[in-house]
């Protein structure tokens, strides 16, 4: 298939790349410039035709087959492609014969070389607009260089500043994470530490896992301490082992949710416009007949589009089109899973290492069997259990979706049995949640059979419960408020552990958004299994300028009526900034409190004070990381994710990450940004202004991906004496040479090119120089000009005769 295309008074043949000029467009330009094809050894002859359907040319060029008896045909994929929907079946060739498909009717004009079809809208196949097609392109590959990241958070406290105590240091503890990356994945570690009245706590080890990802088939392998996969009627575990598991996450441009698409048909050719949650997404030119519109940009919920189809003279048709898109739900072909084999962890956070004895596996998987069914299914068991289930999602209309689900369990002789069902739903401003779960028998998992219960007193009953909960219901209603920028939601839960002991909690949430920003609140909630489980809290909340908000309110609740006041000032990311918080809770008990935080470059800092009651105590913390990557080593703020070293070659340059401001260069031009997404596309920018005029700036903005918490280097290469020159380059005659010429230095491989008014920036220059000019005409000319550097300054050097 070829596309027919206008440009410039010629029309060009665009097929596989390659373009072929013909006649001015006034003239019959197929008519003698494509040669008559030979016929093979069959008698059948290929035949490059611009098609016409119901006399209107499609600007298409198909390839068909000419059988001995004048009979037309082509492959499936070419039919489509001009705009013929094609029958189930082809012939053993690949062919689809013209005249076997349905309402179609059709003649050649041989002396134009034109293909006139005439047929119904059922015969044509829609014509295909991909929303998102403008924003896909090559993806960025993901990087990771070697080095190391070592976080600390460290919180110490003193003892009662109103009694007279000569030790006001109470004791110190840390949270610390560190990890080393490469290309081969990433080793993590992390601890916890304390100091206390004179004594050392000792360590906590938390997790010590090794991860590595594959961006190509969106998977991560895991060895050491990970949280096992699961659904929503799962209960997943911490584990000792091994895993892998499917990562989306890994490709942000990927959807993994089932986009809605709509169909339609244009009488003649139209605009076409496609809006999504009142946003255009897409405008383009459509020809007569149907067309459907695919890949519409959604987010999990309820959403409208609107089709706007505008002709030629103006007249506009638009079409409301809902959907809903639900989170449990998969795109049709797309297959979620993750499997796992080890040893259930226990007491994580105050044991170090406390596992049970016994081996478990663990299966989980997702898969979309078509854009409105998603099948799930889930297997986990070692020990003597065996514990099984499946389940389904699909939509209800563009209302909501609905997902249900069954499961057993098997467990040294005792059986059991869950379902669980789930239902969300948005019309008009309203929606709802609700979740129903019932466990039947003695139904098991492995958190179940391998945690310990947790006990009031030895031998007294346990007050967190490790079994599964026997009945868990949930519903969440929102309800659109006569007022507007208002909501209003209720909510209810009702939980029965295993062991019987149950709550019913109630709530309602109010909102109204008043002058400039500001807003109106109340929140309350009681717990019907619990005379005493009540709350109560409504305030105003007003935003200021500089990140300051204060807000007030009374909050009443089981220990009495309490009047709350805060203002704060939010802390940025960029060194140097400054946060700060008051607050006060007035009542039976006072609670008052004060603090300020500063950000550096190389930690982060905060110190409070608070008075409960009587009791006056003061607090510091000190958050930061030691990053080792490029060649050095950096004191920095903490880093969670990925990172940049960035490299600019000159000393205190602005640095932005996403548009924000994060920092200037140190001395040796380079610094560490840190909040970088692993596998997301993220920009980093430096502002030129500081640099010296003559300073040399191939690029001022670069975008990196990296790999799992890993940093990578971004360098911009800036050099402050680049000897390099603004040349004004002439022919014989004095005019300035064409703008988008190439040219090179004749003594090595720097290449530039020429601008308006015939100047060009030449790099790499010596005293005397010699550069090679390419024209248009395929000919080229040689300049010589003579180069004296200025420092502070941008040389200029005019009129140099290209010959």
């Amino acid at each position: 298939m070829l596309r027919l295309r206008s440009k410039g008074g010629r029309i060009a043949v665009v097929a596989a790349g390659t373009f072929l000029t013909f006649l001015p467009a006034n003239a019959q330009a197929p008519q003698t410039q494509i040669a008559e094809p030979a016929p093979d050894q069959t008698g059948r002859r290929d035949l490059y035709l611009e098609v016409f359907i119901n006399d209107v040319s499609t600007e298409l060029i198909g390839t068909f087959t000419q059988f001995p008896d004048g009979r037309l045909a082509a492959t499936p994929d070419e039919l489509k492609q001009v705009g013929l929907k094609p029958v189930d079946s082809a012939n053993a060739d690949g062919l689809v014969r013209l005249d076997q498909l349905p309402d179609v009717a059709f003649r050649i004009d041989e002396p134009t070389q034109r293909l006139f079809v005439t047929t119904t809208n059922e015969g044509r196949a829609a014509r295909v607009v991909d929303v998102q097609a403008a924003e896909k392109g090559d993806r960025i590959q993901a990087q990771s260089g070697y080095g190391g990241v070592f976080n600390y958070s460290l919180f110490a406290s003193s003892n009662s500043l109103v009694e007279n105590r000569v030790d006001l240091f109470q004791g110190i503890s840390g949270a610390f994470d560190a990890r080393v990356f490469s290309p081969y994945g990433t080793l993590n570690q992390s601890f916890i530490a304390g100091y206390s009245d004179g004594e050392f706590g000792g360590f906590t080890r938390l997790n010590t896992t090794w991860s590595y990802s594959d961006p190509e088939r969106m998977m991560t392998y895991r060895a050491g301490d990970f949280i096992s996969g699961g659904l929503a009627w799962t209960r997943p575990v911490y584990l000792g082992g091994i895993q892998a598991q499917r990562n989306f996450a890994l490709r942000s441009d990927l959807v993994t949710l089932p986009l809605p698409s709509f169909g339609g048909t244009a009488a003649v050719p139209s605009t076409l416009e496609v809006y999504a949650q009142n946003v255009r997404t897409y405008t383009g030119e459509i020809p007569a007949g149907p067309f459907q519109v695919t890949n519409l940009p959604v987010f999990a919920g309820a959403g409208e589009a609107q089709v706007v189809l505008r002709d030629s003279l103006g007249r506009e048709t638009t079409t409301r089109l809902p959907f809903y898109t639900s989170s449990d739900m998969l795109g049709q072909g797309l297959l979620d899973f993750s499997a796992e084999i080890g040893f259930p962890r226990r007491n994580f956070g105050t044991e170090s290492n406390d596992y049970a004895n016994g081996v478990f596996g663990v299966a989980t998987a997702r898969y979309g069997l078509t854009n409105w069914l998603t099948l799930e299914g889930h297997a986990e068991g070692g020990e003597g259990l065996i514990n099984g289930g499946v389940g389904a999602a699909f939509p209800l209309g563009p209302y909501g979706a609905v997902s249900v689900a069954v499961a057993g369990s098997h467990q040294d002789g005792r059986t059991g049995s869950l379902v669980n069902a789930s239902l969300e739903m948005s019309y008009e401003g309203w929606s709802i949640y609700g979740r129903i779960q019932r466990a039947f028998g003695d139904y098991d998992d492995i958190a179940a059979v391998t945690a310990e219960p947790t006990l009031s007193e030895p031998g007294d009953v346990p007050i967190f419960s490790t079994g599964v909960p026997r009945a868990i219901d949930q519903l969440t209603l929102s309800i659109p408020a006569p007022i507007d920028f208002s909501s209003l939601n209720l909510s209810y839960t009702h939980l029965e552990s295993d062991e019987g002991q149950k709550s019913q909690i109630v709530g309602l949430s109010y909102s109204q958004e008043i002058f400039k920003r500001s807003s109106l609140y109340a929140t309350a909630f009681t717990d019907l299994e619990d005379s005493g489980g009540f709350g109560v809290f409504a305030g105003l909340s007003v935003p200021f300028g500089d990140d300051i908000t204060a807000s007030t309110g009374i909050e009443q609740g089981p220990d009495g009526l309490n009047v709350v006041a805060d203002i704060a000032k939010s802390q940025r990311l960029e060194d140097g900034s400054i946060g700060w918080r008051a607050r006060t809770s007035e009542g039976d008990t006072p609670n008052r409190s004060a603090a300020a935080s500063y950000r550096a470059r190389f930690a982060r800092f905060e110190a409070g004070v608070q008075q409960y009651g009587k009791d006056v105590r003061a607090t510091a913390q000190m958050d930061g990381a030691i990053a080792v990557a490029g060649g050095g080593v950096f004191a920095t703020n903490r880093i969670d994710d990925a990172f940049a070293v960035v490299e600019v070659g000159a000393p205190d340059v602005d640095v932005q990450f996403q548009n924000r401001p994060v920092g200037k260069t140190n001395r040796q031009g380079r610094i560490l940004v840190p909040g970088l997404n692993s596998y997301e596309p993220n920009t980093v920018s430096i502002d030129p202004k500081n640099l010296p005029v003559n300073a040399d700036v191939p690029a001022t903005k670069e975008v990196v991906m990296p790999a799992d918490r890993s940093g990578v280097v971004v360098t911009f290469g800036v050099s402050e004496a680049p000897e390099a020159a603004v040349v004004t380059l002439v022919d014989s005659t004095g005019t300035p040479l064409e703008a988008g010429l190439k040219g090179r230095m004749e003594a090595g491989s720097e290449e530039f090119v020429i601008g308006y008014d015939g100047e060009a920036y030449i790099r790499g220059l010596s005293a005397q120089n010699t550069v090679v000019i390419d024209r248009l005409d395929g000919t080229s000319c040689k300049a010589d000009f003579f180069y004296t550097p200025a420092p502070g300054q941008q040389v200029a050097i005019k009129d140099v005769a290209c010959r």
